[in-house]
């Protein structure tokens, strides 16, 4: 499968002001990825939800990552949030998600976290309530025995390392963005043909590249962990350090450019599980290219 362009977007789920949206590009071939700027001082996930719109309008052949959980955890015997929906398909559910936030603004989830049918379900205070379970989908416990980090559940709503507000958020935009362009497909509910969106998880690309989990936050760091991509290196470059968002987005573009070479990352074995056709599955994972990936090939100058 061929693509254009290589986007990866380091997500956030903040309410408010916040810097932790970042956005990486790369062309196919080998040349370094940059970042995409925003029109103003920092990306909002609104400015997000235009440029993915504008830009999957175009004849470009793009796969974009997002850095957030593309769903729920689909539990045998109930479904979808604990057995409260009645919903059996993931873009239902992303449509009951959207409809019950319509008065947060910025694709906020703050409606739909405390509603009454839902709020039982996550812990969003100090205390671990009583009763929470820690749910989680078939692609975070996959991931966690991959790599040996601990992706969170979507239901965890505290903490530096929660993911359910960039989650619902997140889904909320891949909802509004599909309604306007549903050419585009959406990783593995459907088929790419042309452009497709995939769930990324940037601590998988960062364990491949440089053995370890931790956060990149210098560029000759950045630099040496693109190499393992078939990436050239990043050019003239700011004089300040990057932010971890900011790596975290040029390495998994590269990543992801890496990753398609080997047309089987399409097909886990795990995608053809009903489950996971309702969860998602986090691009790359479990696939073998992404441990060793060759040099890509020289582009003519």
């Amino acid at each position: 499968m061929k693509f254009d362009e290589f986007i990866a977007i380091d997500w956030s789920g903040a309410t408010g002001a916040y810097d932790g949206i970042a956005v990486g590009l790369c062309h196919a071939g080998d040349d370094a990825p940059i970042l995409v700027l925003p029109r103003t001082r920092r990306w909002t996930r609104t400015e997000i939800a235009e440029w993915l719109t504008a830009k999957l309008q175009t004849r470009t052949r793009c796969l974009i990552g997002l850095d957030f959980a593309f769903g729920f955890p689909f539990e045998e015997h109930c479904g979808y949030l604990g057995g409260t929906t009645g919903i059996d398909d993931i873009f239902g559910l992303w449509s009951m998600i959207s409809a019950r936030s319509l008065t947060d603004t910025d694709f906020g989830c703050t409606s739909f976290i405390n509603h009454s049918d839902f709020a039982p379900l996550f812990w969003t205070r100090s205390t671990r309530p009583k009763d929470w379970m820690n749910r989680k989908r078939r692609t975070e416990v996959a991931c966690a025995a991959a790599t040996s980090t601990h992706p969170d559940t979507v239901y965890k709503m505290i903490g530096p390392k929660q993911v359910g507000k960039a989650s619902i958020t997140g889904i909320r935009v891949l909802h509004h963005v599909r309604s306007r362009h549903d050419s585009a497909a959406i990783w593995p509910f459907e088929s790419v043909r042309a452009s497709g969106l995939v769930e990324i998880y940037p601590t998988l690309f960062r364990k491949r590249a440089t053995n370890r989990t931790e956060k990149i936050r210098e560029w000759t760091e950045l630099n040496r962990a693109l190499e393992h991509f078939g990436s050239r290196p990043l050019g003239q470059r700011s004089r300040r350090s990057p932010t971890d968002h900011e790596t975290d987005a040029l390495l998994s573009a590269a990543g992801l450019r890496a990753s398609v070479r080997r047309p089987e990352v399409w097909h886990p074995p795990e995608i053809a599980s009903p489950r996971v056709r309702r969860e998602g599955w986090i691009f790359g994972l479990d696939s073998a290219s992404l441990f060793s990936c060759p040099p890509a090939p020289k582009v003519a100058s």
